[in-house]
């Protein structure tokens, strides 16, 4: 199979189903630190079978990426995935070294510098309080700020009253203020 053709039938339905794919993964699972990997994990495996069966063998793409998403949830929460998060042998904290890497480029003046570094240094200050928060409020920030959904949708996705989702968005968001200054 001509690799190009994949990739261009994989980018098509990449774009079609990622922020629904998105929606779903966020709402079942437990842990939001485990989203990314199973995003990952999810077109990973649509790429290798578009690249081992051909384009042709999908007839609903949109279904079968949900279908694959809903398998590498079950996998991740697993007897033995279960045991490891209640029984953590290490801990590894990927957003703090990813924070830490300042990308500096050498165009930008000081002051930009220190700016940049500063605003990573909050972000990951940010990330950090809203860890210390429960699932839900960290669930419902994940669905409204980075998939950008309405509280409307929020609400029918995690099955809570609209009101429950405003509380939780309006009440973190004045404490991430109070806490580290309105313009954090």
């Amino acid at each position: 199979m001509n690799s190009q053709v994949v990739e261009e039938k994989f980018n098509e339905i990449y774009d079609k189903t990622y922020q629904q794919c998105l929606i779903y993964v966020i709402s079942k699972c437990n842990h939001t630190s485990v989203i990314p990997d199973i995003i990952q994990e999810t077109y990973l495996a649509l790429y290798r079978i578009l690249k081992d069966k051909g384009i042709d063998y999908l007839k609903n793409p949109e279904a079968y990426v949900i279908r694959i998403a809903k398998s590498k949830i079950y996998q991740q929460y697993t007897l033995k995935e279960k045991v490891k998060n209640i029984l953590p042998l290490f801990d590894i904290n990927k957003e703090e070294k990813e924070y830490n890497k300042a990308d500096i480029n050498m165009e930008l003046c000081e002051n930009e510098l220190e700016l940049t570094i500063e605003n990573k240094e909050v972000l990951a200050d940010i990330w950090r309080f809203l860890q210390t928060k429960p699932q839900k409020v960290q669930k419902v920030f994940y669905l409204f700020y980075y998939a950008e959904l309405s509280i409307p949708e929020i609400a029918q996705h995690m099955r809570l009253n609209q009101s429950t989702i405003k509380n939780y968005i309006y009440r973190t968001t004045h404490e991430i203020r109070k806490k580290f200054g309105k313009d954090g």
